[in-house]
């Protein structure tokens, strides 16, 4: 049997001994650098080690908005309506709003699968066309998410609507809604627009309001449907 070599030891030293040559000789090196010069340097490597991202602004960037003089959000309530003449099935979005505030409601159905939080590939137009209205207002958008109130075997109804509102969230901002804009929120089933029990009640109650508001003292305070 061939024995360990009981030199073996000294290639560790040797390659110790060389980084402990290397980092004396770096001292060495920063000591005849001046201020300005070393200033740089930190700087420098500062940059290659960290992997710490620019913070994100805290209020949203200043646009230009098309607002008409006296007319408030109006004009954008006029647009999205337009838009919304391209949905076959009318009952699909509702648009209502005024001087100071719009809400967009979005049926679910419309929006997903049943049961299912990923927006339907057919319906990513219609997101993109309100969010095309949408992004040139600076106005913070509170996005809402409704189920009705059947009870789910995998997600609770407040995972549901919680996480259809952040699809919604995602899919305008990826469509150019800046993101520190919007909030999304899950309000289950406990804000229903309808108090029956049939399945058309039930549709209705399923979906997905954007709601804006130029009232700065009043961002997300608008009471629910």
């Amino acid at each position: 049997m061939k024995r360990a070599d009981p030199h073996r030891w000294l290639v560790s030293y040797a390659d110790f001994m060389t980084l402990l040559c290397v980092f004396f000789i770096m001292l060495y090196a920063v000591q005849l650098i001046d201020e300005e010069e070393g200033a740089a340097i930190r700087e420098e490597l500062e940059g290659l080690f960290t992997t710490a991202l620019p913070p994100v602004p805290l209020t949203p960037p200043t646009l230009s908005t098309p607002l008409e003089d006296g007319n408030g959000l109006l004009p954008l309530v006029a647009d999205i309506r337009q838009v919304a003449q391209f949905i076959p099935e009318s009952d699909d979005i509702r648009i209502e709003g005024d001087v100071d505030w719009i809400t967009v409601s979005l049926n679910a159905d419309m929006l997903f699968e049943p049961g299912e939080t990923t927006i339907r590939n057919e319906a990513i137009p219609i997101i993109e066309a309100i969010a095309t209205e949408l992004r040139e207002y600076p106005f913070p958008l509170n996005v809402q998410g409704h189920a009705d109130d059947t009870p789910s075997r995998g997600l609770t109804n407040w995972e549901i609507s919680a996480l259809r509102a952040a699809a919604v969230v995602q899919n305008l901002a990826l469509y150019g809604v800046a993101p520190q804009r919007m909030a999304a929120m899950g309000l289950s089933h406990y804000h229903p627009v309808s108090q029956g029990t049939t399945e058309a009640d039930k549709v209705l109650n399923r979906r997905v309001v954007i709601y804006m508001t130029q009232t700065q003292n009043a961002l997300w305070t608008r009471p629910q449907e």
